[in-house]
């Protein structure tokens, strides 16, 4: 008597993930070999902003069934124009990006993106992108909550370089043309409800642009780095302080605060910008 076969399970449906570059070979070798060593299903499109230092050869010769698209722009377009030209091709419900100095550790996909697909409050769900050291439970506890299933550390917002998103909440909460980076409102997002977030255990992601990892390319902080060179560090140990510090105060600013700061930024009565003036004055973030 035969006896019948097992059922298979079905294979989850590949994301659609976006890379932005620009003149970084170095780490973006490094950040695609480790993407491409995954077994979780994606559909990657690559975009180049004018590279001149041989990234835009490396994309064209990589042959890859899950590089769907590459796009190589002559000049630099920035983040906006390459974001909304990867909306216009997703076609999962799931979208995010990675950058091109990230290594994403294995298995991040298949830990987000069932949670994502289970409960809909989730906004940017990601991986940890400073060190495993800047992580404290202990610090951060007062921010974490329970939904869907998943213990979640909750932010504002999460670091734009390794994340996922329901693609429906992309379009929605798209910012308006001139904004820095990735054209998101997360500080709307979460004004509205929706968890943006790392869920726990934190999926460590490497930050090869950390002046504080081994493989930090001295000098990248000037040249190529977006956030060195928008905030004009004076030297690389000067931008790894900066990011410690940032991931505590990440995990230390109650969520409410963040809320009060964003609502205060787009406060333009007479009353918000006295409040900004002085918050000013007493050295206090706007």
């Amino acid at each position: 008597m035969n006896s019948a076969p097992p059922e298979r399970t079905p294979s989850p449906p590949p994301v659609d993930l976006l890379l932005v570059t620009r003149d970084r070979r170095d780490y973006l070798e490094r950040s695609l070999a480790g993407l491409l060593a995954g077994t979780d299903p994606f559909r990657l499109r690559i975009w180049d902003n004018g590279s001149r230092d041989g990234s835009a050869d490396f994309i064209a010769g990589l042959e890859d069934h899950r590089v769907a698209e590459k796009h190589f722009s002559p000049d630099n377009r920035g983040q906006r124009e390459p974001f909304l030209w990867f909306l216009d091709r997703a076609r999962s419900d799931l979208a995010g990006k990675i950058d091109d100095d990230i290594l994403t550790p294995p298995g991040w996909i298949g830990r987000i993106a069932p949670l994502l697909r289970r409960e809909e409050r989730f906004g940017l769900l990601g991986c940890w992108t400073f060190l495993p050291g800047d992580w404290d439970e202990d610090l951060g506890r007062h921010k974490i909550i329970e939904l869907g299933g998943a213990r979640v550390f909750r932010n504002l917002w999460i670091g734009g370089a390794a994340w996922l998103a329901r693609k429906e909440h992309l379009r929605k909460y798209l910012s308006p043309p001139g904004d820095y980076g990735v054209p998101l409102d997360q500080y709307r997002m979460t004004a509205d409800g929706l968890v943006n977030g790392y869920p726990l255990p934190p999926l460590f992601a490497r930050h090869l642009d950390d002046p504080r990892d081994p493989d930090y390319r001295e000098g990248a902080v000037a040249a190529a780095s977006a956030t060195g060179s928008r905030k004009r560090f004076r030297s690389p140990r000067a931008y790894g302080e900066w990011i410690a510090a940032d991931a505590r105060k990440i995990l230390t600013e109650p969520l409410d605060e963040q809320l009060a700061r964003y609502r205060l930024r787009r406060d333009r009565s007479l009353k918000g910008s006295f409040l900004r003036l002085f918050r000013r004055l007493a050295g206090r973030p706007v």
